[in-house]
């Protein structure tokens, strides 16, 4: 007997009726009402709200007087529905308009343009695609990093005007058509159960509508996966306490000055650190003077000098200190000063002002005494800024050298020279990479031989404390040729594998070529991992059943969001997309347990705890109340401590005022 088949409802559409003239859902732009109610539910992947100076991509255009969405060269999404999703059906009313696309910041090898239905997105690399392509054929892809697969295609003749696309699931089973064609393609494959859906399109293209059913028992079995979700999240919330607000500063009751406009620090968020007393976390109070404070607000030193520099990236917040504690308390590293700027180094647009410094000075974190100062180098007229390296170098031996580094325009705010100096800022070597070294952690100082001196990891470079090269990345010559690569976003090295066989071990971030796991002592390639644009990374103790630490990488350019974690040795241990700007990754000893766990932070609701399976452990709704809707660039975030309290703490300052919550238990 024939089983009856279900009326379908609908759960989620795409109306552009109302959709206005114009550039829609800007990045950089206010939300706005109307756009947001027509658009409620959809996200944007490669170009979410909130930052980055994104353009959307996505235009309001009235087409044989209908209003229709029409995209631009750049690849860009729409994807609705729960990540828990999974037998939906799909119709989209399109027209592609291009052929040909070239290589992207996502895809190397890119030559032909597409616009078609994604469904079951896992992340914004790993997905179904039911598209036309070139202009030329159908085809459903299956897309997992850098591969794409076609499980189904056929060559057509387009007609003349729009088509309909439309994808049937059932359980594995994928079956794919489009009516005006007459072309039924079906498929079987099991690598994405459940995930997101909706229009992607590379080149020209645009979108009437999209709509998304079920039937009743289809929609009955989402619901009680995601009921299911829920009380999975639940059990594990239980064993992660709730954040409670401690601290609530008003940073203007410190007195600050904001300096030549700078946007990141507007009322001088102070740093903490034990650079007074050991254990004892005190604040750096930057503006028209340096003062250390305790956290309760008493004055431990003032220094009459304006001081720069004190953090690597504008966003982290993190001080430069010397590694280790000397009866002067920690020493501080800083710049002062000002130098003559050529107009290209001024701004970019997007940070603000950028500070030309002239002078380095060291600080005695005990006293506020000026320890040494030295003039800044000759430096190229596309640097943006100087900076030093995280933390002090051993590379004489007492473990107070430091590393001076640049960040210019020309190379996306990485750099290739680099300068050695010892701890009075005497020079003592100068060298220049092959290829450039990245802004974040780019650069990195490590004793990788054990032999009581540093070396200087700087890209894909490392140099002994002497400044001679060791050895260069053996596959170099391939991130320079990769487009979106072509340097090294950010570094790491160390014994993490806890394995005397594997360690040391390096990862080298090299943006769109992925993540090179590296043999430290040599430069040789061990893994290779197309996670997409590997932009920055941090290294935590994320999993009890791991030897050594864990390295979590974070995508931005073409992938936002995207986070992998990897275990010591280099094994790719899970992928997820919490959301879609990947704006901060910290990981915090939160619950019980000597495990941390990662707290992700963005423009939106993504203010959340992960655990090391990659599964979300508890929502932090009061973080995300006092995040609003800002841009990313107007919240400051970390994770300190304050005074003698031994807690971890979250911290995010918005218009003025630091937050700061504790773990309740």
């Amino acid at each position: 007997m024939k089983r009856a088949r279900q009326a379908e409802r609908q759960i989620a559409a795409l109306d552009l009726t109302a959709c206005p003239l114009g550039a829609v859902l800007e990045p950089m732009l206010p939300p706005d009402p109307a756009t947001d109610a027509i658009f409620a539910g959809w996200s944007a992947p490669l170009a979410t709200w909130g930052g980055f100076g994104l353009r959307s991509g996505l235009e309001g255009i009235e087409d044989g007087g209908r209003r229709v969405l029409q995209t631009g060269a750049q690849e860009r999404s729409l994807v609705t529905l729960p990540p828990t999703s999974r037998d939906v059906h799909i119709r989209a009313t399109l027209r592609p308009l291009e052929a040909a696309a070239g290589p992207h910041n996502d895809r190397d090898d890119c030559t032909a343009a597409y616009a078609g239905i994604v469904f079951r997105q896992r992340t914004s690399r790993h997905f179904y695609l039911w598209a036309i392509e070139g202009l030329a054929r159908l085809v459903l892809y299956r897309r997992a990093d850098d591969e794409w697969l076609p499980l189904a295609q056929q060559e057509v003749t387009l007609p003349d005007g729009y088509v309909t696309l439309c994808v049937d699931l059932d359980g594995d089973g994928l079956t794919c058509s489009c009516p005006e064609l007459s072309v039924t393609l079906t498929a079987t494959d099991t690598s994405f159960p459940t995930g997101r859906a909706g229009f992607r399109a590379l080149g020209r293209a645009r979108l009437a509508g999209l709509r998304v059913t079920q039937t009743p028992a289809e929609e009955a079995a989402d619901l009680r996966r995601a009921a299911l979700g829920r009380e999975l999240l639940a059990r594990r919330s239980a064993a992660v306490p709730e954040p409670v607000l401690v601290r609530r500063m008003d940073l203007s009751t410190l007195g600050t000055v904001p300096r030549r406009g700078l946007t990141y620090a507007p009322m001088g968020e102070p740093f903490f650190g034990d650079f007074h007393t050991p254990g004892r976390f005190d604040m750096l109070v930057p503006g028209q003077t340096l003062r250390a404070m305790t956290a309760e607000g008493q004055l431990l030193w003032e220094l009459d000098l304006p001081v720069d520099r004190l953090d690597n990236w504008p966003d982290q917040r993190l001080a430069v200190y010397s590694r280790e504690h000397t009866d002067q308390g920690r020493w501080i590293y800083g710049m002062t000063g000002e130098r003559a700027r050529n107009a290209s180094a001024r701004s970019d647009g997007l940070h603000g002002e950028w500070v030309i410094n002239d002078e380095m000075i060291i600080i005695a974190g005990a006293s506020g005494q000026i320890l040494a100062r030295a003039p800044l180098p000759p430096l190229d007229p596309e640097l943006r800024y100087a900076d030093f390296t995280r933390t002090s170098a051993n590379l004489t031996g007492h473990g107070r050298d430091v590393i001076l580094r640049e960040w210019r325009r020309d190379a996306g705010g990485s750099g290739f020279a680099l300068w050695a100096y010892d701890e009075h800022l005497r020079p003592l070597w100068q060298q220049r990479t092959r290829l450039a070294y990245g802004h974040h952690d780019g650069l990195m100082v490590y004793d990788v031989d054990g032999d009581g001196r540093d070396e200087v990891l700087a890209g894909g470079t490392l140099f002994d404390a002497a400044g001679n090269v060791l050895w260069e990345h053996d596959r170099m010559d391939e991130v320079a040729r990769i487009r979106g690569a072509e340097h090294y976003d950010a570094v790491l090295v160390g014994h993490l594998a806890d394995d005397p066989a594997v360690d040391p071990v390096a990862f080298l971030l090299a943006g769109s070529a992925g993540v090179y796991v590296v043999d430290a002592l040599t430069g040789r390639t061990r893994m290779v991992h197309r996670v997409g644009h590997a932009q920055f990374r941090v290294a935590g103790r994320w999993r009890a059943d791991l030897p050594g630490r864990q390295v979590l990488v974070c995508n931005r350019w073409g992938n936002m969001g995207i986070l992998t974690l990897f275990s010591g040795r280099g094994d790719r241990l899970w992928t997820i997309q919490p959301d879609y700007i990947g704006e901060g990754c910290f990981p915090v000893r939160w619950g019980a347990g000597d495990t941390d766990l990662l707290w992700v932070n963005s423009s939106g609701p993504a203010q959340a705890l992960y655990d090391g399976s990659g599964c979300l452990v508890r929502e932090l709704p009061a973080l995300t109340e006092v995040w609003g809707r800002r841009m990313r660039n107007q919240v400051q975030r970390s994770v300190v401590r304050m005074g003698s309290d031994p807690r971890q703490l979250l911290t995010l300052t918005v218009d003025g005022v630091l937050h700061a919550w504790a773990p309740a238990w």
